[in-house]
């Protein structure tokens, strides 16, 4: 039922710490069980009693993470875990030098991934920041400033414009009193406040216009309210409790990379345990023998590199990723975004600019002008088809941009606003119809104001320029519309106004409302000096109607292309937003989200989570909506099977950001505690950023994927040709150190240059991976079966080839160098993955290419220069070519025939 209040929580019999369905009760009521009076407030001694049995008004700090936790979770992976055990063992049969290279890995894997990784737990600390410093309230009868922290129940506070509200709080009384509440519910359009209001008990906190919440800002008029909630009990401390329990989630890769991690030990253990038993049984060999068989089998078997490659992979997209500004705060979530299947974004300051912005304008004949440019800034312009109208060429603009303009209290300033947004959209359209705001403020004096009440809908002012008066009129629609007897046409003339035309103009501002617009209509007439003394209703009446205003916080421009990419990558796109569902619905028609349902709060609130998660496919739209309802929507789609992907910029959206599998925080207009919660942030609030990054994170799989398909073919192989000596009696082929060797260094460095490999052209054409396909499925378990089946006949038939002329250690070494040869050739061929090498793409990649350099280099050097320490026989040059050619042949020869008859891996 949202986040509303539902328990009342006593402190003591005297003191009540947070007022249950403060809404719902008449102020007098909720002053009554408070214990205060509306005039006086409480006296200090009874704030201070309060104070100790309520708490401070702050939020509690969580626990936060250190750099060795963070460290210390990086040898919670499987892999680690395997690498260390290989650690010991080596250490425990004299191998030190194994070791200290198995142990130097896993000490770069978990430095890089800790650097890369560490964020401190700072929600609650964000949290906390957005809580007012002072707050002006009612002590002992009079008005004092005190810290917000010391604000108890039964408080009587006083808010005026521009003050941060500190604490939950129930209106008192009320002079116009707006609350701009965004950064909670995502409404764009700030909220009247009413103090004689009493609401059905139930009612959702973005409808609850007699609550005041801590953290949201009073944009217009004045009030008083009565503190019903402190710290962690109001509204903002309910989103505060939910970040906090939140559970981390772990991304789809790294449940499928421990999953594997597992396959791959279960298959160590195994073939360990064969062959010690067949070299006992078969051949009797002596104890030691086989302990360092299996430890060789061990080596042969765990792919080394693979975690510290994985981290290179994904810490190079991060790279890219920030240079396409989207920061990357857990690594993670790199290659969970390019899986994503569900991005559900929050509207307000996401999809839209959060700026009220007239979009068109229609004039009183039917004729519907277009307005360009969006939020505050003085760019764009009005027009009807192709032609643009200035005030310079049209009377009916001139009185339309006056009216807009000197009928209005806010300021507008280099894109920066002071007052009513919806005023400030006002000034933009004067000066997008060529009235210089300035210098028309100068020149035109205001003589008189009747100023806008929600019981009047409609604000008046009359101004004198050069000798002449003006009446000039805004407010709701069907009240100018009624105080009007007559219209000006868009040329200019003044036509008069019949029940019938004021029947059919208002019916058209009901459309212009159903398409998510809210309409204000502009008036004027002439006025004579005897309308500065008469009363309100006399002045206001016989205007002269010159059309309306639709207003609407429109998407940004970027946005429609962004959403068509993410559609066509196979993603869904969901709005959800506190905003009303027409508001929603006509944004999500203007960025081309699909037809689709519109679901409500309302509506949440009454679905189970089965009947949700039965619809939840056919939703475009959640509108209303708390942030529990957010939170519980990435759960059903979650549960659905979907990556989810959640994009927003309030206190509202944090929830829901640490619940998702990947969050995204907008960078510039995002809150602290969004960005803290987020495991992305988007430096430039571009909704198109995130496609980009979408492209970066399938890049990064592909990457992955490329280099798991490498670095296991070379293990399988070597597993292979150890338990084909073991099995055959022949002694050991390959020892530890030159298992090591291939593992770590010759395939490590082409491995490495794999990360930076560009994208494929069908990138963004593909579905995206499902929340249960493994990183490695049946077709790649059976193509790495039958790839390192063919490089171990490569390497066993070198083997045998030299072993009759050149004995065990020159067989060993031609061995040993075809395997490295064999798999640097597969590291070219493995550049695509699914389609034939072009000659253009082998010199893209320079760090591939010095990968390979090196690679080959060491290969060569551990035949030579190297080979007493790995206990062979040196190669002659002419050998070397040899087997290099054979296997580069042979391997790409294999790779290039499989991509040309459509296997796909």
């Amino acid at each position: 039922m949202g986040l509303g209040f539902r328990v009342s929580v006593v402190a003591s019999a005297k003191t009540l710490c947070i007022v249950a369905d403060a809404h719902a009760r008449s102020k007098d009521e909720v002053l009554r069980a408070l214990g205060v009076s509306p005039d006086k407030g409480l006296s200090s001694s009874e704030a201070r009693r309060r104070l100790g049995e309520c708490g401070l008004n702050i939020l509690e700090a969580g626990k936060r993470r250190g750099f060795l936790d963070v460290f210390a979770e990086q040898f919670k992976n499987l892999f680690v875990v395997m690498l260390l055990a290989a650690t010991v063992f080596s250490l425990a049969v004299g191998e030190t030098i194994d070791a200290i290279l198995i142990f130097a890995i896993v000490l770069f894997m978990a430095v890089m991934g800790s650097v890369q990784e560490y964020r401190a737990e700072k929600i609650l600390e964000a949290l906390k920041r957005l809580a007012s410093p002072k707050a002006h309230v009612l002590r002992d009868g009079r008005i004092v400033t005190i810290d917000s922290s010391e604000l108890v129940p039964g408080d009587v506070i006083v808010l005026s414009e521009g003050d941060r509200v500190p604490a939950d709080a129930r209106v008192i009384e009320d002079r116009d009193l707006y609350v701009d509440e965004s950064m909670l519910t995502g409404e764009s359009v700030p909220v009247r406040k009413q103090a004689d209001v009493v609401l059905q008990r139930g009612t959702i906190e973005s409808d609850r216009v007699n609550i005041v919440y801590s953290g949201t800002f009073v944009v217009r008029g004045s009030g008083k309210a009565v503190v019903v909630a402190t710290g962690m009990n109001t509204y903002m401390g309910r989103i505060a409790r939910i970040v906090a329990e939140a559970e981390e989630t772990r991304t789809p890769f790294q449940v499928e990379l421990d999953r594997l991690a597992k396959r791959i030990a279960a298959i160590i253990v195994a073939i360990a345990v064969m062959s010690f038993i067949i070299g006992y049984v078969k051949h009797e060999a002596g104890i030691v023998d086989l302990v360092l068989t299996s430890i060789a089998l061990a080596v042969a078997a765990v792919p080394e590199g693979l975690p510290a490659i994985v981290v290179i992979v994904f810490s190079v997209a991060a790279w890219n990723m920030a240079r396409r500004n989207a920061l990357v705060r857990r690594l993670a979530a790199v290659e969970a975004l390019g899986s994503a299947s569900v991005i559900a974004t929050d509207k307000t300051g996401t999809l839209t600019v959060n700026e009220m912005t007239v979009k068109r304008l229609l004039s009183p004949d039917g004729k519907a002008y277009t307005v360009t440019g969006e939020g505050y800034i003085f760019r764009g312009g009005v027009f009807l088809g192709e032609k643009r109208i200035t005030v310079n060429e049209s009377k009916w603009a001139r009185l339309v941009a006056l009216v807009s303009l000197l009928n209005n209290n806010a300021e507008v300033s280099d894109g920066k606003i002071r007052g009513d947004p919806l005023e400030a959209a006002l000034i933009v359209l004067a000066a997008k119809l060529g009235l210089d705001p300035s210098g028309a403020r100068r020149s035109y004096r205001r003589l008189r104001e009747i100023s806008f009440s929600s019981e009047r809908k409609r604000m008046t002012v009359i101004v004198e320029h050069d000798g002449e008066l003006l009446v000039l009129s805004k407010g709701a629609p069907e009240v100018i519309v009624e105080r009007s007897v007559a219209y000006m046409d868009s040329s200019g003339v003044v036509v008069d106004l019949s029940d019938t035309a004021k029947k059919k103009l208002l019916e058209k501002v009901e459309e212009e409302a159903g398409r998510g617009f809210r309409v204000i209509a502009l008036a004027y007439r002439e006025a004579a000096r005897g309308d500065l003394e008469a009363d309100d209703d006399a002045v206001e009446s016989k205007l002269i109607l010159l059309g309306f205003a639709s207003l609407i916080d429109p998407p940004r421009p970027e946005v429609p292309e962004a959403v068509r990419k993410a559609i066509s990558a196979g993603i869904k796109v969901v709005m959800v937003t506190g905003d009303h569902p027409a508001t929603a619905r006509a944004i999500a028609s203007m960025i081309g989200l699909p037809e689709g349902r519109v679901v409500t709060g309302w509506e949440l609130e009454k679905m189970s989570d089965e009947e949700l998660a039965k619809v939840a496919d056919e939703v475009t739209v959640f509108a209303r909506v708390t942030p529990e309802h957010k939170a519980r929507i990435v759960r059903v789609y979650r549960s659905l099977g979907h990556i989810v992907a959640v994009t927003g910029d309030g206190v509202n959206d944090a929830p829901a950001l640490k619940l998702a599998d990947i969050g995204v925080a907008m960078g510039v207009r995002g809150t602290d505690v969004a960005k803290e919660a987020s495991d992305i942030i988007l430096l430039d609030d571009n909704f198109a950023t995130i496609v980009a990054a979408v492209e970066e994170g399938r890049r990064s799989f592909d990457n992955v994927k490329r280099t798991v398909l490498y670095l296991l073919s070379a293990n399988i192989a070597e597993v292979a040709v150890i338990f084909y000596a073991a099995l055959r009696g022949i002694g050991i082929i390959f020892t530890a150190p030159m298992l090591l060797w291939i593992n770590l260094v010759t395939d490590g460095f082409p491995a490495a240059g794999m990360a930076f490999e560009e994208a494929e052209k069908d990138v963004m054409k593909r579905p995206p991976r499902r929340r249960d396909e493994p990183i490695l499925g049946r077709n790649q378990f059976v193509y790495l079966l039958v790839l390192g089946m063919f490089i171990t006949a490569l390497v066993l038939a070198t083997y045998h080839y030299y072993e009759p002329h050149y004995g065990h250690e020159a067989s060993a070494a031609a061995a040993f160098l075809t395997m490295m040869s064999s798999e640097l050739a597969l590291s070219l061929s493995l550049r695509r993955l699914n389609t034939p090498l072009a000659l253009d793409v082998l010199l893209r990649n320079k760090q591939w290419l010095l990968g390979y350099a090196a690679g080959l280099a060491l290969s060569i050097a551990a035949v030579t220069v190297l080979a007493p320490l790995f206990k062979i026989a040196p190669l002659s040059l002419e050998q070397i070519v040899v087997l290099i050619a054979v296997s580069h042949i042979a391997l790409v020869a294999f790779e290039e025939t499989r991509k040309r008859i459509g296997l796909r891996v």
